[in-house]
């Protein structure tokens, strides 16, 4: 299976593991499998458990670590319930565990998921798609002082107030759909002085 995608410090983590051919891993964060990849080579006897939130991600990483057989289990489900998860699978210990926090370049890429505001897609940005809760809610339902709470801690956003009023104006008139439209929301409410700044270039090119 060809496989474009590199993983994050990859020979870091797997040095780092110090993998056992008879230990039992966790990768919280499966992803494209790559990290589970390189730790299920070098098994034997023992275990790899893969969690992720994403169902498309656990199919394509169930692809690529096929050749391994049982020694891989994959798991749909949060990093955060790691410890339910194992007790569930009957594990009551492992020698190592590997989390890569982040959304992965495959989610950006994916045009229909909304992570990105390259290309106009519709407001959802689930990482679960079985997740009942979407950007779409957030952006069209919660209070203005949520949205700007979290524009300001999540994303340290220093218009956060700008911003947020700018959302509630808007979506007085009609939902908002899509990512280039609130993106150029987020755009109309910050001083052109703010978009000249590299934190903000993306903004521009829109």
């Amino acid at each position: 299976m060809e496989v474009g995608h590199i993983p994050v410090l990859l020979h870091e983590c797997i040095e780092n593991l110090n993998i056992r051919p008879d230990g039992v891993y966790v990768d919280g964060t499966l992803g494209m499998g790559g990290h589970s990849e390189q730790i299920a080579g070098r098994l034997t006897t023992g275990t790899l458990i893969g969690i992720d939130r994403d169902e498309t991600a656990i199919a394509r990483a169930g692809t690529r670590l096929a050749p391994f057989g049982d020694r891989v289990r994959l798991v749909h489900g949060n990093f955060r319930d790691t410890a339910a998860i194992l007790d569930r699978l009957g594990i009551d210990a492992v020698d190592g565990m590997l989390f890569d926090l982040g959304v992965s370049s495959p989610q950006l890429d994916e045009t229909q998921r909304g992570f990105s505001y390259m290309h106009d897609a519709p407001l959802d940005m689930r990482m679960d798609a079985t997740s009942g809760l979407s950007a779409w809610n957030v952006v069209n339902e919660w209070p203005e002082s949520e949205l700007k709470r979290i524009l300001y801690e999540y994303g340290e956003e220093r218009y956060a107030p700008a911003i947020a009023k700018r959302i509630c104006q808007h979506r007085e008139q009609k939902p908002i759909e899509t990512t280039l439209e609130l993106a150029d929301i987020i755009r109309s409410a910050m001083p052109a002085s703010a978009l000249r700044e590299k934190q903000h270039l993306s903004l521009i090119h829109i």
